[in-house]
């Protein structure tokens, strides 16, 4: 590969300074390439030869989220781009023959590969001249499309902001070549929260709303800075492995829910698996408590209603579970765990852990918002598979494949909202401020977005 660089980079280069290189890993790649060829006696290259990497569309999408603005041809100025990648575009051609070449033997699919290859070569030498034009024609629609865009964005953007972002621009295409991560000015900025007018009604106020995540990182380093006793240091961790197991005991309910009473042994042996793994983690987590809730906690003791504290979370119907469950033994995923919101404020005096009530209270709002943020995301991918999959279906198979895709992305949505249920049930338990109640919806109003949703769907599934 570095040969083949650097002998192209010598051929017919007279009085060119810049160079843009298209390859799959060229974010690692292009790293160290100067001192690899600097260092070999049988590779050279131009040193006024300043190399831009690139990474093709098709390949991008597969690396992580920083390449795409760092390396993706959208973002190099001066790139034009028609088809993306060219070796790919081959792969759809060889789909024709595909079925009846399987049964064929080595020396016979090569033979039909070649021709088939050699037929797409002489078909594409014939027809350049009609299939340039009508790029050509797509080319120029494309850019009085991309200007009318344009211009409206233009209109709308206010003056200070275009004059930052002309700044910001030109900066990160200066420095993209020492410095790829400047090019992460183009990434979105997208702050989660929630919008509220303020008192004049005259601007919007963002309400940060952070992930579990974030919030145990800040309550472990306020412990850190406080120099907390060390059974009180790693408390907040110990809370969100709890809230970690109840999400795992939700999913494991509504997986039990959805195999049904006939399920195969495979089934059933994963069950099983998940089952075990749960326990060990409820063991583990009940033998800490010992240690985060002092004298007053007893390991032995049970909560009363566990069966229904839990099963009322799901977000299909109970009854469907009660009936299933039945065939079942040794359910972990009905035990309550010594959460302080499960235990009751009146236990947590006793056991004089009532500072872990706040905490709590603050990871299940972090859990909140993640439960909130995954379904909004799951919901939107869900709009997107009627609008472009569903819709598109046009044959049997099409349509049975596109709503295994619709039931994959339901379900994802159905845990997200049994486990936001939950959560908010959980909060409510710890006796919640006036602010914080108002902030949590009631199920009258998660009953009327469902309804919202649903009649969202079928207007989807309806229209064309």
């Amino acid at each position: 590969m570095d040969y083949a660089l650097c002998e192209a980079a010598q051929h017919n280069m007279e009085g060119i300074t810049r160079a843009v290189t298209f390859y799959d890993i060229n974010c690692q790649y292009n790293k160290h390439l100067r001192v690899q060829v600097d260092r070999s006696r049988f590779l050279e290259m131009v040193p006024e030869l300043t190399i831009i990497p690139g990474i093709g569309l098709w390949h991008v999408h597969g690396h992580q989220d920083s390449c795409y603005v760092r390396y993706a041809s959208n973002f190099i100025e001066g790139i034009g781009r028609i088809n993306g990648e060219i070796m790919e575009t081959l792969w759809a051609r060889l789909n024709l023959i595909s079925p009846a070449a399987r049964g064929m033997s080595f020396l016979h699919r090569k033979e039909c590969l070649d021709y088939q290859m050699n037929n797409s070569n002489f078909c594409k030498m014939i027809c350049m001249k009609r299939t340039l034009c009508h790029k050509f024609k797509q080319a120029k629609n494309g850019i009085a499309e991309s200007e009318k865009a344009f211009q409206r964005l233009d209109e709308a953007a206010p003056a200070n902001s275009k004059t930052e972002w002309l700044a910001s621009e030109r900066i990160a295409q200066s420095s993209r070549i020492n410095n790829p991560a400047a090019m992460d000015v183009y990434e979105m900025n997208i702050k989660k929260g929630k919008w509220t007018l303020s008192p004049s009604k005259s601007k919007l106020i963002l309400h940060s709303a952070p992930s579990k995540k974030e919030i145990e990182l800040r309550l472990l380093e306020e412990g850190n800075a406080q120099n907390a006793a060390p059974a009180r240091r790693s408390v907040a961790t110990w809370i969100s492995m709890g809230l970690a197991i109840k999400e795992a005991q939700i999913a494991l309910l509504i997986e039990v829910q959805r195999i049904g009473r006939r399920s195969t042994e495979t089934q059933r042996l994963d069950i099983a698996r998940q089952r075990d793994h749960l326990q060990g983690q409820i063991d583990g987590f009940t033998q800490s408590a010992l240690t985060h809730l002092r004298e007053g906690f007893d390991a032995d003791d049970d909560p009363d209603d566990l069966n229904l504290d839990i099963l009322d979370d799901l977000d299909d119907d109970p009854a469907d579970f009660s009936e299933t469950s039945a065939a079942w033994t040794n359910s972990p995923e009905l035990t309550v765990i010594p959460l302080p919101s499960n235990l009751g404020v009146d236990q947590c005096r006793r056991c004089m852990a009532e500072d872990l009530i706040p905490l709590e209270m603050s990871l299940h709002e972090g859990q909140a918002n993640d439960a909130l943020h995954n379904l909004r995301i799951h919901l939107c991918n869900k709009a997107i598979l009627f609008r472009t999959t569903v819709r598109q279906a046009k044959s049997q198979a099409l349509k049975t494949r596109a709503w295994s895709q619709v039931t994959l992305v339901q379900q994802a949505v159905s845990l997200h909202a049994s486990i936001y249920t939950k959560t908010r049930k959980q909060m409510m338990q710890l006796e919640p401020g006036q602010d914080l109640a108002s902030e949590i919806q009631t199920p009258a109003s998660r009953a009327a977005q469902n309804q919202h949703c649903r009649r969202r769907s079928k207007c989807l599934r309806s229209a064309k």
